[in-house]
């Protein structure tokens, strides 16, 4: 194997995949295969993360599962236009677009169900494209946050560009002169509070509210300054707070709520469904049966009538990993639900299967029974799960990189987040399915090493008792023989001794006796 991967690794740098992507993602794959055998998960999951990355860079994938398609870390200017075109969001991007570059419009409150694709949005197209635009003849400075414990610090270092000193009044006074400033050179800047329902979780008493609502009236203050919340539409109730009551926004008339403030982003409907999977696996070559298409909207709109994209990219992901392109392979590998359970299980199977356990449970700890996305640190999860601290940082990392888990910048602290509520369901569902799997086995290991018992004792019993050791044997072996299948290799059989034992006792006795029983 070392032979291998230096063979590989060689190939590996000396191949530009430019020239022949198709080549060089095979040697990625082996390449990756080969370390995760010998035990080397970090690298193996390393070399799979480049894989994709170059993957996505050559439109060789069509989903991108739970991540988000960076700009930074992945695909070119070009191809996040063709992305973003592809995702049946590109009119959502010009529709706040156009609202930004509007005085009548300096508040947008993006609301839409979990799953909808609010952050993908934002993060994906909306940050992007406003990078590469000029709005009233000013540069577009998009400052996006999604953590909102120690706001103020966070949106100091971001605008700022350090974090600044002192008591929070003077810390919020230091950001609103330099977004005066940004103003003054021709500077928009367009805050976008991602995710904001976590701001209600992580600050539950009104007065504490009441200070975020001053600043953000403050910003709208401001000429040169737009500001966008995006939270799910259960939570939009919480902003009524600002209809004169801990704040008065007089920029929106005291109706924040309204529909020029509010922008619904909805599911797709399933004729949209259907388009994006088309536009997707066109780009990049994967072709899939019109029939299965067509299951598959079905499938995904069977509980709404309406397809929820992030399921969408998360189910096609996971077909397109097993190479399911007809509608007679995805019918035999399971409905949607098994997608979504083998897509968690191959990002758990990464952390290579002596941690499958402590996988799970530390994903568990990440929900909770509201359905909810609790943020904890490294502290937390760590008391819980006894692991050494080599393999914890090892389980974090890649489900970080696995964008299953956001890892947040925070003092004294870093914390550790779900990527999306979608998903807590399915892992609660997916760790007692695994415990029970747990349960089984060990109730079969304990049966076989019975039976491994049973089968000494009657080889003891037959010196004195053959006949009744012999009855023994034959009910001990039937016992093994209903815990396995004729496919099962010897080397899993939960028990040898009964294997032993009959043809030793069977053995002293007459040839046609030991024939008729085998």
């Amino acid at each position: 194997p070392q032979q291998g991967i230096a063979h590989l690794e060689l190939a590996k740098e000396q191949t530009l995949p430019k020239f022949n992507p198709d080549l060089y993602i095979r040697i990625l794959a082996e390449l990756r295969q080969l370390y995760f055998d010998q035990g080397k998960y970090q690298k193996a999951f390393s070399v799979k993360a480049y894989q994709q990355s170059i993957e996505y860079q050559f439109q060789f994938r069509a989903f991108v599962g739970v991540g988000q398609l960076s700009l930074k870390e992945r695909i070119r200017n070009t191809q996040v236009a063709d992305r973003i075109a592809a995702s049946g969001r590109e009119q959502a991007i010009n529709d706040l677009v156009e609202r930004i570059g509007r005085k009548d419009h300096k508040l947008t409150v993006i609301c839409g169900s979990s799953g909808v694709g609010k952050s993908f949005l934002l993060q994906s197209g909306l940050i992007p494209r406003l990078q590469q635009e000029i709005i009233a003849a000013r540069d577009v400075e998009p400052v996006l946050l999604t953590v909102y414990k120690g706001w103020k610090h966070r949106l100091a270092e971001t605008i700022i560009g350090t974090d600044q000193g002192g008591d929070g009044k003077e810390i919020l006074g230091k950001i609103l002169h330099q977004l005066r400033q940004n103003g003054d050179t021709n500077r928009l800047t367009v805050l976008i509070f991602d995710q904001f329902e976590e701001f209600f979780f992580q600050y539950p008493q009104p007065q504490q509210r009441r200070v975020f609502y001053q600043f953000i009236k403050d910003c709208l203050s401001l000429e040169a300054v737009h500001v966008i919340l995006a939270l799910r539409e259960d939570y939009i109730y919480y902003l009524l707070e600002c209809n004169d009551r801990l704040i008065s926004l007089d920029v929106v008339n005291n109706d924040i709520l309204s529909k020029d403030v509010l922008y619904y982003l909805g599911n797709f409907t399933q004729p949209q469904a259907k388009a994006v999977i088309e536009q997707l696996t066109k780009q990049a070559k994967f072709s899939l049966e019109p029939e299965l298409i067509e299951q598959l909207v079905k499938d995904l709109a069977a509980e709404t009538g309406e397809v929820r994209p992030i399921e969408l990219q998360v189910v096609g992901a996971q077909l397109e990993t097993e190479g399911i392109v007809t509608l007679k392979q995805y019918q035999e590998g399971g409905d949607k639900a098994k997608l979504v359970e083998r897509y968690l299980d191959a990002v758990v199977t990464d952390c290579g299967p002596e941690q499958q356990e402590t996988t799970w449970k530390l994903l568990f700890l990440l929900t909770d029974d509201k359905q909810l996305r609790p943020l904890k640190t490294e502290t937390e999860l760590a008391s819980v799960l006894n692991l050494s601290p080599e393999h914890f940082s090892l389980i974090l990392e890649i489900l970080v990189g696995s964008d299953l888990v956001f890892q947040i910048q925070a003092r004294p602290e870093d914390g550790y987040q779900l990527v999306h509520d979608y998903l807590v369901d399915p892992i609660r569902k997916r760790l007692a399915k695994f415990e029970e799997q747990k349960r089984i086995l060990e109730q079969w290991q304990q049966e076989g090493l019975k039976l491994e018992r049973e089968g000494f004792t009657h080889l003891d019993q037959f010196k004195d008792r053959p006949f009744d050791a012999l009855l023994a044997a034959m009910e001990t072996g039937k016992a093994l023989q209903a815990m396995v299948t004729k496919n099962t290799p010897l080397k899993d059989y939960p028990a040898a001794s009964p294997i032993l034992a009959l043809p030793k006792i069977l053995g002293l006795k007459p040839r046609p006796y030991r024939t008729a029983f085998l």
